[in-house]
């Protein structure tokens, strides 16, 4: 299942401009093709994306960390992210992220994990609310076509009937 731009923004907190920015700059671009949809990863490294802006990062230690999960996608993916400021290391254990840790201060730990799980739930529950919604038109569908005098869908007589006549003046 693939998301539009406005559902891909309200399951990753990000705003419709900000996704037009980073896929113009070809940070996060959903694949091409006639439906220009996003993708779970994407959504996730949309997630990433704004995680690392917010703790102040530039775009280019943001691309590197992107590219890591887009070269990853495929494969076991990085469980974290782990930056100093200045380089960006991908960590797939515990005992990467300490190897991290010697290299000096760490600025930012981004779990993808928890990232990809909080993206998971977000879709759950856009899902269920989709379906719950279409759930209500079918519901609303059947009660409305119960309602004709016959009792039949579709009866065009009692539903002339039931409609106000226009007047000429």
């Amino acid at each position: 299942m693939g998301f539009t731009a406005a559902q891909a923004a309200r399951l990753t907190g990000c705003t419709l401009p900000q996704l037009s920015s980073w896929e113009r700059s070809g940070l996060v671009t959903p694949p091409p093709g006639p439906s220009h949809r996003y993708r779970f990863q994407d959504l996730v490294a949309l997630r990433v994306v704004a995680s690392l802006l917010d703790a102040g990062l530039g775009l280019a230690r943001i691309r590197a960390a992107v590219g890591f999960l887009v070269t990853a996608a495929n494969e076991d993916g990085p469980r974290s992210l782990v930056t100093d400021g200045e380089t960006v290391w991908p960590c797939r254990e515990d005992g990467d992220v300490l190897d991290a840790l010697r290299n000096g201060p760490i600025a930012l730990v981004v779990t993808v994990d928890r990232i990809e799980a909080d993206v998971d739930a977000a879709v759950r529950a856009f899902d269920d609310e989709r379906q719950e919604f279409v759930q209500g038109l079918h519901d609303a569908d059947a009660a409305a076509s119960g309602e004709g005098e016959s009792g039949r869908a579709g009866d065009a007589s009692a539903h002339a009937r039931s409609r106000p006549r226009a007047t000429r003046r």
